[in-house]
Order: C-alpha cells, then sequence, then structure tokens
C-alpha cells in the first residue's frame, strides 16, 4: 500500500474508533478497483506522491489516485446520509420511460451507478468527468465521457431531462457561462440540480446553546485557529485561480439569474467529528472527518504551493497543524451542505430561434395578431370607402 494510502487508513481508522465502523476492509476494495478502471490508458502527473489528472497542475487541484477514489466515495456516502437517503432532492418521477441524466464532474462515477439502479427505465445516465477514474463494469444504460466541463459538450441541445452537479467548487471559471451551456443542455420542463458544501468556512457550535459560532468576514485569520485559516486560504486560493471555490450560498442567485423557476433550497448542517451522543450523527461526524482529512492532503499541497507560493516543508507543517485541530472533538465542528434545484420552463423554443413560448401562448399571440389584422384591414377598407364618396361628391 503506498504511502498516501497507509495515512489515509491511519486517519481513517482514528475517525472511526468507537463508532463500530470498520474502513481497513474499504481501501483493501478500492485498490483491488483500480484494476477495472478505465484510466490505463492516460498519462496524468505526479506531484508530492500524488497523482493527478491534468499536467498543468493547478488547472485541476484535486488528485485521482486509489486514496482519492476511496474519499470520493466516502463522500458520496455522508452526502446521501445526510439527507436521509436521497441522492437528489428535484422531483424526478420514478418509472418515466426514456430518462437522460447527465452528472458532471462524475468523479468516481458512484452516482451515476446508484441512479441506474434507483432508475433501471432510464434511456441514458452520463457521467462527465475530465479524470477517467470510473470503473469498466456499469450497468447498461450508463456511460462515461472523459471531458472537460467549461469546453463544448457534444450532446444536442434540450437533450437531458435531469443535469446533476455536486461538489464542484474550484472547477469553474465563469458561472454565468455555465449555467447558460446547462440551461441550452437541459430538456423543457427538466431540472438542474446542484449541491455544494462550504468547507472553506467551517464553523462552531455553541457547547451551551447549540447556536452556530462564525468568524466574521473580516477576521484577521492569524489569530484563528490552524483549521478555520486553512478554509480563508484555500479561499483566497481558489479566488486568485480565477475558480472560487465558496459556492453554497450562490447556488440559489446562479439558478435564477439563468431563468430557472421553482428554485428550491436546502441547507443541511453537516456534523464533522465524533462528538455528538445522537449514534447516527456520530457515524456521519465520523466518516466525514474521515474524507475531508483524507482530502486536504491531496488538494492543500497542490494549492499551498502552486497558487499562494508556499514552500512543501511549510505547507506540510501547517496542514498537520490544521488536521489536528479538525480532530479536535471539543470545538464541534459543522459545515454547511447546501442543495439547490431549479426546473426550466415547460416552454418551446419558437422558430426564430428566440424567446420560448408556449403552445398558449403562441395561440393567444396568434388571435391577438388575427384580430389587429381584421380590424386593420377593416379599417383601411372603410376609410377608402369614404374617400371615394367624398370625391365624387366634390366632383357633383
Amino acid at each position: 500500500m503506498a504511502q498516501g494510502e497507509t495515512q489515509a487508513a491511519v486517519e481513517i481508522s482514528g475517525a472511526l474508533e468507537g463508532t463500530g465502523l470498520n474502513a481497513a476492509g474499504d481501501l483493501v476494495d478500492i485498490e483491488r478497483m483500480q484494476n477495472d478502471l478505465s484510466s490505463s490508458n492516460y498519462e496524468f502527473s505526479t506531484y508530492a506522491g500524488r497523482r493527478y489528472a491534468c499536467a498543468e497542475l493547478g488547472h485541476y487541484f484535486m488528485p485521482n489516485d486509489a486514496p482519492e477514489i476511496h474519499r470520493l466515495n466516502e463522500q458520496h456516502w455522508v452526502l446521501t446520509a445526510t439527507k436521509d437517503g436521497k441522492i437528489h432532492n428535484a422531483p424526478i418521477r420514478a418509472g418515466t420511460a426514456g430518462l437522460r441524466i447527465l452528472d458532471i464532474g462524475c468523479g468516481s462515477g458512484i452516482w451515476c451507478i446508484q441512479m441506474a439502479e434507483d432508475y433501471p427505465e432510464a434511456m441514458l445516465i452520463v457521467g462527465m468527468d475530465v479524470s477517467p477514474i470510473q470503473p469498466k463494469t456499469k450497468p447498461a444504460n450508463v456511460e462515461w465521457i472523459i471531458h472537460d466541463m467549461e469546453n463544448d459538450w457534444p450532446y444536442p441541445e434540450e437533450y437531458f431531462d435531469f443535469i446533476h452537479l455536486s461538489l464542484v467548487h474550484g472547477c469553474v471559471a465563469n458561472w454565468d457561462t455555465m449555467m447558460g451551456k446547462i440551461v441550452r443542455h437541459l430538456a423543457p420542463g427538466g431540472y438542474v440540480e446542484h449541491q455544494e458544501y462550504s468547507l472553506c468556512r467551517l464553523y462552531q457550535l455553541s457547547p451551551s446553546s447549540n447556536e452556530p459560532r462564525r468568524y466574521p468576514e473580516n477576521v484577521d485569520i492569524n489569530t484563528i485557529p490552524p483549521i478555520f485559516r486553512w478554509g480563508r486560504l484555500m479561499e483566497q486560493a481558489g479566488i486568485k485561480r480565477g475558480r472560487p471555490l465558496q459556492l453554497g450560498p450562490k447556488l440559489v442567485s446562479f439558478q435564477r439569474n439563468a431563468g430557472l423557476e421553482n428554485v428550491v433550497e436546502a441547507i443541511y448542517p453537516m456534523q464533522v467529528g465524533t462528538w455528538s451522543s445522537d449514534p447516527k450523527l456520530r457515524q456521519i461526524g465520523a466518516r466525514n472527518l474521515m474524507q475531508v482529512l483524507q482530502g486536504m492532503e491531496g488538494f492543500t499541497t497542490v494549492t499551498f504551493t502552486k497558487v499562494l507560493g508556499w514552500s512543501l516543508e511549510d505547507t506540510n507543517s501547517f496542514l498537520e497543524d490544521a488536521k489536528k485541530d479538525l480532530r479536535d472533538d471539543s470545538q464541534r465542528k459543522m459545515i454547511d451542505l447546501h442543495v439547490v434545484y431549479g426546473q426550466k420552463s415547460n416552454l418551446k423554443k419558437d422558430n426564430r430561434g428566440g424567446k420560448y413560448a408556449s403552445s398558449s401562448e403562441e395561440a393567444l399571440k396568434y388571435k391577438f395578431t388575427s384580430q389587429n389584422m381584421h380590424f386593420a384591414t377593416g379599417f383601411l377598407i372603410g376609410g377608402l370607402v369614404v374617400w371615394m364618396l367624398t370625391m365624387s361628391m366634390r366632383k357633383r
């Protein structure tokens, strides 16, 4: 087992201690799955002992090696458990034949595979990602496309009935452009769902009142504990890269500005750590702590050294302080998960490719236009008759 995986296993075991969970087998399974990935014909970059999809380190800051695949699957479990077992909130009707579904930034592909299990009648479920880490063994109605989401998509407009995005923070430079592309490829009446958690803005619960305690926007980050400083530094790096990391509070405006209707937001407070006395929350918090600890090494190293200009030694030293701080359950840490879905108007595009108009609106428009034309014609004919009579009377 590689050094990164060994460290991940140690942190996972520590996080799950006392919960009755065992993560050792999970890492073995992930290692075995590595032989069944679709990435065998691709070349990757290696930096500080981790593997990355892009040759230009910093463009996409997440690794794509075995520990990261494991973390993505753990992350999926945490998100699903936080939402009481739901893998989407949008009101997609089960049993609807012919559904076309797109997952942008699909990662390990686990969401697509579960959607195929839940919606076997779906015609097509596409997982799009820049990193080819999805398994070759998959349901028949699932396909993977290795593609940069910021480039043009190889699908027709109005093709998908449901478009899903999960934790793509730091991956998109222009969200107006991205949302425009999403809406163009969404069928009338279809749904977009986007979920992001605010990892850069962890907060604490007051021990006495359970009220959230957040550091103010203008806080001097050198005066706050390491894990909270880490979040602010990651946020600054995202802004410097031109690909923001703090997206959760913006999701509603993204969708409304793109013209989506019936926009609904749900915010789920997510526990980080094993401090809860509730067995379910303790289990979710333990696995959430596990996946955050495992992820911090992979995406902090590239971000701090390549974007913020830190040395690798300083980065590693600070990272250990931040991870130690994160493990401190006395701080009762939380992350907010924002889940927002919206619907494209159930309208069709007119022949001029301009404004969308429903069939009833078109009929009403035609009715008024026809009435106006009849009125105008009658007015002209009447005016002509009056003019002819006037001229006739003058000649007499």
